[in-house]
């Protein structure tokens, strides 16, 4: 890490406030040489001033100034709260330009934090999550993350590891007590169990991954049974377009609403048909796509016109969950749900996408994931799912390893899922594993 000092804007312009973050080695420098008003600051108080750029007033201000290391960087930092406008924030930023900062590089802030061990690299890809999350799960989950949850449970599972390896360095270093079936003995267990905490975390990316990208529900059928109608109703807004044209719809539409704290996204696709221009295949194809990666679909009947031949031939070619919708129910109907459900073998519900009849019902009807109690961690990153997972199999791999090879081996496997569990945490093995092996082991006991 370089020593400049850097600033950027952490608000964005045009509101009624802006903040800017002043971080390194001359934050204060840099405060004072463009604001005018007390110029020593204790930690974490805020004065009133003005921001100056050659003598010239350019805001009416708050300021403030945090001390290393108690600051979010661990670095000297001052902050600036001044008014929002654009041409305004333009003019505080180019002051401290001309007064020794540069401007912040993206993630630069929470890289130092990570850099000057204020976080773990886990809990440092949480702070976009919180900012990103779009649903109060979305957001638990990231401050889970970030007060350390992730990491205290990575590290659990390292300390079972490096305790594994003292047990088992200690008999390659004295092989000639001959005790490699004590050593089997007592490490199994640690590696077993080190290994199921590492399966149960990457386990939980399945419904984690839900709290960002939602609970996807496709919406599909072939054309005119009213897809889009439906889409704009559960949205309750006109998001796409309707008309009783066959084809209407030629791509994917998504919108996201939010159910029980957990954000649902409902795609609309186009309708299902064999006779299709260029232009509209390219849609269908799309519609298939967005129905298989989908982890609900909404498969939709004409309740007036009953179910077809294309009917049956959609249905067909969907997997996974599904419920069938039996919309304009307002008209007068040629299908039951009874019906449905004895040809499909699904749930059938029952809604007018015209009236908005059906659709509480409809938006019960979708099951998501369960997560545990409020302070589980919940994997969300994929990057952290796939290190999780490869852990796994090292691990699996060392238990395998004893009756297989010798006990060099093994510690090759254990300090790979070791390496793999820190490439999330951002702790390395190596010094933490020399500083250790020995520690918690006596060969004379």
């Amino acid at each position: 890490m370089d020593n400049d000092t850097i600033y950027a804007p952490a608000t964005p312009s045009g509101g009624a406030i802006a903040v800017v973050r002043i971080s390194g080695p001359d934050a204060h420098k840099v405060l004072n040489a463009v604001f005018r008003g007390k110029e020593q600051k204790q930690h974490a108080r805020l004065y009133r001033g003005y921001i100056e750029d050659e003598s010239r007033l350019v805001d009416d201000v708050m300021a403030t100034c945090f001390y290393a290391p108690r600051s979010y960087t661990g670095e000297n930092m001052a902050e600036i709260y001044g008014h929002g406008g654009r041409v305004t924030l333009s003019r505080v930023l180019a002051a401290l330009s001309k007064n020794g900062a540069r401007l912040a590089a993206p993630g630069e802030f929470t890289q130092r934090a990570f850099l000057a061990g204020k976080m773990d690299l886990s809990a440092a890809g949480a702070v976009m999550e919180l900012i990103g999350a779009n649903s109060v799960a979305a957001a638990d989950a990231a401050l889970r993350q970030l007060s350390g949850g992730l990491f205290d449970r990575i590290t659990a599972i390292q300390k079972k590891l490096t305790d594994a390896l003292a047990i088992i360095e200690a008999g390659i270093e004295y092989p000639e007590e001959d005790i490699e079936a004590d050593i089997q003995r007592d490490a199994m267990p640690l590696i077993e169990s080190a290994r199921l905490g590492a399966q149960r975390l990457a386990d939980t990316f399945a419904s984690g991954r839900m709290l960002g990208s939602g609970f996807g529900v496709a919406i599909v059928g072939r054309p005119n049974v009213g897809k889009s109608s439906l889409f704009n109703m559960l949205l309750d807004k006109d998001r796409a377009i309707v008309t009783a044209v066959p084809g209407t719809t030629r791509d994917v539409v998504d919108d996201v609403i939010i159910k029980d704290g957990f954000p649902v996204r409902i795609i609309d696709t186009a309708g299902i048909r064999g006779d299709a221009d260029e232009v509209e295949r390219i849609g269908i194809q799309r519609a298939r796509n967005a129905a298989k990666d989908a982890d609900l679909k909404f498969f939709v009947i004409d309740r007036a016109a009953g179910i077809t031949q294309e009917d049956t031939q959609i249905y067909s070619a969907l997997e996974g969950s599904r419920i069938a919708v039996l919309n304009k129910s307002d008209l007068e109907a040629k299908v039951t749900p009874e019906e449905v459900r004895e040809t499909f073998g699904c749930e059938a519900v029952e809604v007018s996408a015209a009236t908005g009849f059906g659709r509480d019902t409809l938006l019960d009807a979708i099951k998501l994931p369960e997560f545990g109690e409020s302070d589980d961690v919940v994997v969300t990153n994929e990057r952290h799912w796939q290190l999780l997972g490869t852990a796994a199999q090292s691990l699996e791999a060392a238990a395998l390893a004893f009756d297989t090879a010798d006990l060099d081996c093994v510690t090759i496997d254990i300090k790979e899922a070791w390496d793999r569990l820190g490439e999330i945490t951002g702790v390395t093995a190596a010094e933490e594993i020399i500083n250790n092996i020995f520690d918690t082991f006596c060969l004379g006991k």
